[in-house]
């Protein structure tokens, strides 16, 4: 458990504090608002391109010794990125501190249900509860931490390669105790190409890209929106800070929710529309019920704790689950990263928010629908008769 909690608290602030601290990263070194651009790009595809390698992984290494390595890797990148003077160096850093992320990104489904299969909805709310701390603390404190300790961009960034070094050490205490990380042969992996005829793992990656597209979408265009409709730039941070906060509580309620799965269609309507409710307000009214829309886009975001719930439900073995959340994800992320570039031409070839905001509401209502094809219980082994270990 603490090993996990750990990990969960790592797993967002390698991206967030890079977003908090991108002003003072951009005038440090000159950047390009190009070059911004690209670097807060890279996330999505950098999970989207790693991520697979985690269940190939772990059918030659055990799970140990993967997030242990992976985890390795992510913290020595956030300390490569602030070596020196050097744009060049905080690309290829923030590259490295990712493919680490994107590994552990898709193994903690299946870690949680290897090591706590009669929990699965308890700890995944820990988990999710962990990862949004991780990722509300990253977004509020870089800026106060960087300047209470006298530094700048570097030392915001600096902390959170400490806290990913300290979270090292659970797994290197079950990677020398457990007689499995040493000894034995890993299990077979369940080949990611047998998902391509798996419509379950399909409907479950594009569900899962439509809902990180929302919250990429917010996260990018809420203050803008608000600024525009005529609020001041601090409450519109503010809206989004409020977004964000939300995700905690959230986060500890949908997996405990999920322990009866009967409540799934019922949540998957609340959460999906919720975002529509809040997209509808944001054209209506902006501005006047702006802290309205937020609670209700910040409800919708219930979506991310539940689809990475049913990552854990809908497989009967740890591999199963491995796989499914490497596919799942990869795709996922590949769809999510066209959205607020998607949204931002819309905006610009339109010159309002209107359009925009209708097409985002409509993919909102869209992942309802595919929401609701998950939430029959089925394993992915059955769909793909899949012969289980003895």
């Amino acid at each position: 458990m603490v090993g996990t909690v750990a990990l969960a608290l790592n797993l967002r602030p390698v991206v967030n504090s890079v977003g908090s601290l991108l002003p003072e990263i951009r005038a440090g070194l000159a950047l390009s608002a190009t070059a911004g651009g690209a670097l807060t790009s890279l996330p999505p595809f950098t999970f989207a391109a790693f991520g697979l390698l985690a269940p190939l992984l772990t059918a030659r290494f055990h799970r140990e010794r993967v997030i242990t390595v992976a985890l390795g890797v992510m913290a020595a990148g956030q300390v490569l990125r602030l070596v020196g003077p050097s744009a060049a160096l905080l690309f290829v850093g923030s590259l490295t501190a990712l493919m680490g992320l994107a590994v552990c990104n898709v193994l903690m489904p299946s870690l949680i249900r290897a090591y706590f299969p009669d929990r699965v909805a308890l700890m995944t709310a820990v988990y999710t509860t962990s990862l949004a701390i991780g990722a509300t603390s990253s977004s509020a404190l870089s800026v106060p931490l960087a300047q209470g300790l006298g530094g700048d961009w570097r030392t915001g960034l600096g902390v959170w390669a400490i806290t990913a070094a300290i979270a090292l050490l659970p797994w290197v205490v079950m990677w020398w105790k457990s007689p499995t990380a040493t000894t034995g042969t890993a299990r077979t992996a369940l080949p990611l190409r047998s998902l391509l005829r798996s419509r379950m793992a399909w409907t479950m990656a594009f569900f899962f890209g439509l809902q990180s597209s929302q919250a990429y979408i917010v996260t990018a265009w809420l203050s803008q929106i608000m600024v525009d409709a005529g609020a001041d730039l601090a409450s519109g941070g503010y809206a989004v800070g409020l977004f964000a906060g939300l995700g905690i509580p959230i986060a500890a309620a949908i997996p405990a929710l999920l322990v009866k799965q009967s409540r799934l269609p019922a949540l998957i309507v609340t959460l999906s529309t919720s975002y529509v409710a809040g997209y509808a307000g944001l054209i209506i009214a902006p501005a006047a019920g702006m802290w309205g829309w937020a609670v209700l886009l910040g409800i919708g975001s219930g979506t991310f704790p539940l689809i990475l719930t049913l990552l854990a439900l809908r497989a009967r073995t740890s591999e199963g689950v491995a796989a499914l959340s490497a596919f799942t994800q990869c795709t996922g992320y590949l769809v999510a990263a066209a959205g607020p570039v998607v949204i931002g031409a819309l905006h610009d070839l339109t010159g309002d928010w209107t359009v925009p905001l209708t097409v985002t509401a409509a993919s909102a209502a869209v992942m309802g629908l595919l929401g609701l094809r998950i939430a029959r219980p089925r394993f992915l082994e059955d769909e793909l008769a899949v012969p289980l270990p003895a």
